[in-house]
């Protein structure tokens, strides 16, 4: 496995410090004793820069900075950005519409050297625009975005849905209840899913691999399966929601941001790929799948 560091100095901003900020965050602490120097630090909201949260960080030696993506805007933003060579974004779209792209032109205006977007989701290039979800549309704009300019190096990290996501309620896939998996689509439709952890981890060994990758979509995965083999794994039944039914839903219930969610996933590419294609199976890095995961939490025998 080539897990080679950089060499040269390292100032690394985090922003956000939710479930996946605080795992990217782990995967760097992890790897700091090997790069010489390495400095890193997290971007909070006010509110969320807590006495306890506080301490904690500054156990890590880990620097905490305040801002609000809503509320400042580009230049002000940018003045914070400035400072550090490289951003990894884990704030989600908590800032609503907007937010995204105004980060990354904060970042390329800062003159940023190494950027990693809030792109830890599907192939948003395979799905093209018009998916039916605004925050994917924007997430096209940001890549299109970064790709129009040359000073900001960046990198993408396609990780598919967060593994507990999967078996979350409102997401309606896993019916634990009456022991049945819902299949948006069709029963041979797959999908990605990759832990926070595995994510977190594998961001920190993606940024510091040599030779450096650059300018690059890097796909991972936890595991990828179709909708069959969980209803298999599981050992649950298997109904499938038509295309048609969830379109229906849909425009049944134009405020359930899950049901158009659901309907986005009824297609047969761009929300999953082979594992064979991904970064940690060509570096051979062991990562949790369905299996593991399920087996941790004793999920499938309810």
């Amino acid at each position: 496995m080539n897990t080679a560091i950089h060499s040269q100095s390292q100032n690394i901003l985090i922003l956000g410090a939710g479930e996946l900020g605080l795992a990217v965050l782990q995967g760097f602490l992890a790897l700091r004793d090997n790069v010489t120097p390495l400095t890193l630090s997290v971007l909070l909201r006010e509110k969320r820069a807590d006495d306890q949260r506080l301490a904690q960080f500054h156990a890590w030696q880990v620097e905490v900075i305040t801002a609000d993506f809503s509320q400042h805007t580009t230049d002000q933003l940018a003045a914070k950005f400035a400072r550090y060579d490289a951003i990894i974004n884990c704030s989600g779209f908590v800032g609503g519409k907007g937010t995204q792209l105004k980060i990354t032109e904060a970042v390329i205006k800062a003159g940023v050297r190494r950027y990693i977007p809030w792109q830890f989701g599907v192939d948003y290039d395979r799905i093209g625009m018009g998916s039916g979800q605004p925050v994917w549309d924007e997430q096209l704009a940001v890549r299109q975005r970064l790709r129009q300019q040359q000073h900001t190096q960046w990198i993408i990290i396609s990780t598919g849905l967060f593994m507990s996501y999967l078996f979350d309620a409102a997401f309606g896939v896993v019916d634990a209840e009456k022991r049945c998996v819902k299949a948006p689509g069709s029963a041979d439709y797959a999908v990605t899913v990759t832990t926070p952890e595995d994510i977190g981890r594998l961001t920190a060994l993606i940024f510091t691999h040599r030779p450096a990758i650059n300018d690059q979509i890097v796909k991972v995965a936890g595991d990828t399966l179709t909708y069959r083999q969980l209803a298999q794994l599981l050992d649950y039944q298997l109904e499938v929601i038509t295309q048609a039914q969830l379109q229906h839903n849909a425009a049944e219930n134009p405020h359930d941001a899950a049901a158009a969610y659901r309907l986005s996933f009824a297609r047969p590419d761009g929300v999953a790929w082979s594992k064979a294609q991904t970064f940690n199976v060509r570096q051979n890095i062991a990562v949790t799948d369905v299996r593991k995961w399920l087996t941790a939490r004793d999920i499938s025998d309810g």
